[in-house]
């Protein structure tokens, strides 16, 4: 069975607020993802960011560190993210095999940009200038083609 690390902002959704148009497509996004594989998204896990032991950085980077590693695919969605920024360069580094959704909206580092060019990376640009629930046909359907054409994953 496939293992897949779900990437997305974290901190700034707690920070202010876990809107229903982000949680319902990243939700969405997961439970397509359980029918590939185990998934292992660590917002899931810290409760939404209820769970304040789990979610502290002395204990989730750890964590979070392993289940890259132990990862076959990392799904990313970028927004202006440090943690996603450094879960993608983990996977990099392993050379993992990543699908990144880099949203137009935010300015995204050339380094994020070409990763492609070190390891296998799958990059969608998509446009949440009008919430996440716009894009999320085109999301699901980057995600079904990418699975079903890559089942060897």
């Amino acid at each position: 069975m496939k293992k897949i690390y779900l990437a997305s902002p974290i901190s700034k959704y707690v920070r202010n607020g876990m809107s229903e148009d982000y949680t319902s497509v990243i939700d969405r996004v997961y439970n397509l993802l359980n029918e590939y594989g185990e998934t292992y998204y660590p917002l899931k896990k810290e409760a939404y960011g209820e769970d304040k032991l789990s979610g502290s950085g002395e204990v989730c980077t750890k964590i979070d560190f392993e289940k890259v590693n132990e990862a076959d695919l990392i799904v990313a969605f970028v927004e202006d993210s440090q943690g996603v920024s450094v879960e993608i360069w983990w996977a990099s580094a392993a050379h993992k095999n990543m699908i990144i959704f880099i949203d137009k909206n935010y300015h995204q580092s050339e380094l994020i940009r070409f990763i492609d060019t070190i390891t296998p990376a799958h990059k969608i640009v998509i446009d949440t200038s009008h919430g996440y629930k716009k894009e999320q046909a085109k999301i699901i359907l980057e995600i079904k083609k990418y699975l079903e054409d890559n089942r060897e994953i």
